[in-house]
């Protein structure tokens, strides 16, 4: 009995984990605009896209912030490692292509 509520409890905490992985990108990422990488704008015809644009309160996801011009993105930003099949699914989607680091 005490092994079957083991279980059940490492099912619950790694179904709630996948959850709130899934999940938070709604509040960090902006899925209305992109984030394009600063040294790069173009690729094999397309233009080159890392994801969503974190939204402006997420600490450290802009590489720089030039205000008020706004901020330039970098493929190993900490958001974008995270949640990086996230990103890949929606630079697929929206029709852009991918970073040189991540092709």
């Amino acid at each position: 009995m005490k092994n079957r509520l083991g279980i059940t409890m490492l099912l619950k905490l790694f179904g709630l984990a996948v959850g709130v992985y899934l999940v938070l990108p709604l509040a960090v990422f902006d899925f209305s605009s992109i984030a394009v990488p600063y040294d790069e704008e173009n690729h094999a015809g397309k233009k080159v896209a890392i994801g969503p644009r974190p939204r402006w309160w997420v600490p450290f996801a802009a590489r720089h912030i030039d205000l008020p011009g706004g901020a330039d993105y970098s493929p190993d930003g900490w958001t974008f490692q995270i949640w990086k099949p996230i990103c890949v699914m929606f630079c697929r989607a929206k029709g852009y292509e991918l970073p040189a680091e991540w092709r």
